[in-house]
């Protein structure tokens, strides 16, 4: 992986969905012929997606001869923990697992992940080619791409019109309104900010244009702490501190208990937010959301948004079956049965997404009442969501470092001990070091001559390592000099 370009393009959305914007959708559904697969075959597959059943009993409608299993094995971070385990212990892994596009380059480097090009390269054109990047390395393709995540502005219009809201257009407009809900009930918060979620900050990041990672000819231009990035970040960080917006960590019991509670007014969500966001937590008296456009950073520029996941079907280089686990990652994002579960509403036994494919957008169901927003047509507005997203935007090989100091910085300036800025430095110069001593090449774009990195906070890095064995082998060098100087004389 080291000095490979792993440039995660986010382009052609715009023309993705620009054909899609309308509140009508095409009624043409195509679909690529699919292989005999004639053999007995039984795999496994790690998916957090609604109703799997209902897609596994549609493939073995055409496929009977290979049994799925998919077992509870938890989502996000659980389950890529239990993948990392796995893939280290060469043995446990699924067949097919769900990896967002942002975490398939890490494990596609451990070597974890099979190239599956001789069996999926037919399915190529069925995908809009910024998808297909995203699961492609050169000639060689380790996914097939399932959803994506363009962010909207999910907020209860109950909790608006009883506070006499507007809903905001603007980030300036959020933020008035946000200290006017808190002040009015303090048990309530306009949103939340997810100290522990780097996925979700890198989507409010974006939208403002942050670029943190670039990688050019000479190596990684790393620019966490620009002054973008520093806007937004000290936005957040002054609501929190005037109480308007609560840090916490989500996906955890006390967070699911506060959206249960309805103490949030909104939230910046992903087209799949009202699905595994909302729906799975809220009660009967706080169910009440709508999606409307993000808040604007410019209130005369040109309309934007960020992206926040979307995943992918990977088959593991464990597999026994790779063909038949291929094809099943192929058939569930490509066919036309399948699709029409991908679109369709959870509570209808579908999976509530939107698609990362040319032509899943195209059914009907994308244009339905989306029961986890109260049963607003949503469809609308996450199409002109993704069109709104910049697809230029790049992640880098180190992810999982990235967001795991995010949530160590931010939640020190959550907690007053650095400011919001310091927070960003820190971030800086800790991903710059781990970079390099992982063995990328990183290209100085002069931001970290703006460092206030804490006295020994290096300590806390991957560098110390390398730090210490260069120091050990200064010491013996100089030793046997001083050696080798005392037998001459």
């Amino acid at each position: 992986m080291k000095k490979r370009r792993i440039l995660v393009t986010w382009f052609v959305i715009c023309s993705f969905f620009l054909l899609t914007a309308s509140t009508s959708f095409a009624q043409d559904f195509q679909q690529p012929s699919y292989p005999k697969y004639t053999k007995q075959a039984t795999i496994t597959w790690w998916t957090w997606t609604a109703n799997p059943d209902k897609v596994i009993a549609a493939f073995n409608k055409v496929y009977p001869n290979i049994k799925v299993n998919h077992p509870l094995i938890g989502g996000g971070s659980a389950e890529y923990n239990k993948l990392t385990t796995a893939i280290k212990a060469g043995t446990g892994a699924p067949d097919v697992v769900q990896i967002e596009y942002q975490y398939l380059p890490k494990f596609v480097g451990t070597g974890g992940i099979l190239d599956i090009s001789k069996y999926v390269k037919q399915y190529k054109d069925y995908f809009q080619p910024w998808t297909w990047n995203q699961v492609s390395q050169g000639n060689k393709i380790y996914a097939i791409p399932e959803d994506i995540g363009p962010l909207a502005l999910l907020y209860r219009p109950d909790v608006f019109q009883k506070y006499k809201l507007a809903v905001p257009k603007t980030w300036d407009e959020f933020a008035k309104e946000a200290e006017q809900l808190h002040k009015q009930n303090p048990n309530m918060y306009m949103s939340y900010f997810p100290l522990n979620d780097g996925g979700y900050i890198t989507g409010l990041l974006w939208q403002a244009g942050v670029r943190p990672f670039t990688y050019t000819s000479k190596g990684w231009k790393i620019d966490l702490n620009s002054p973008k990035a520093k806007q937004v970040i000290n936005f957040w960080g002054k609501l929190i501190k005037e109480g308007a917006v609560q840090a916490t960590n989500d996906g955890t019991p006390q967070w699911e208990s506060n959206i249960g509670k309805g103490i949030y007014a909104s939230l910046s969500g992903a087209a799949w937010s009202p699905t595994y966001t909302i729906q799975p937590y809220v009660t009967p008296a706080t169910s009440d959301w709508n999606a409307a456009d993000m808040p604007q950073w410019n209130t005369n520029g040109k309309f934007v948004t960020g992206n926040w996941g979307g995943s992918t079907n990977a088959v593991t280089t464990q597999t026994k079956y790779p063909e038949a686990a291929a094809l099943f990652a192929a058939w569930i994002n490509t066919s036309a049965a399948s699709e029409k579960l991908d679109v369709t509403d959870v509570s209808k036994g579908g999976r509530g997404q939107v698609p990362g494919n040319k032509y899943g957008i195209q059914q009907p169901e994308m244009n339905a009442p989306n029961s986890g927003l109260n049963n607003q047509v949503s469809g609308p507005i996450f199409a002109k969501a993704a069109s709104a997203v910049d697809t230029s935007f790049e992640w880098s090989p180190w992810t999982d470092y990235v967001y795991n100091q995010m949530t160590v910085e931010f939640t020190n300036a959550a907690n007053g001990k650095e400011t919001w800025d310091q927070a960003l430095d820190n971030l800086q110069n800790e991903v710059t070091v781990f970079a390099k001593s992982s063995g990328y090449k990183v290209v100085s774009d002069g931001t970290q001559s703006s460092s206030t990195t804490k006295p020994f906070s290096l300590l806390n890095t991957p560098a110390l390592p390398v730090i210490v064995v260069l120091a050990l082998i200064a010491v013996l060098i100089w030793f046997f000099r001083r050696r080798q100087s005392s037998v001459k004389i």
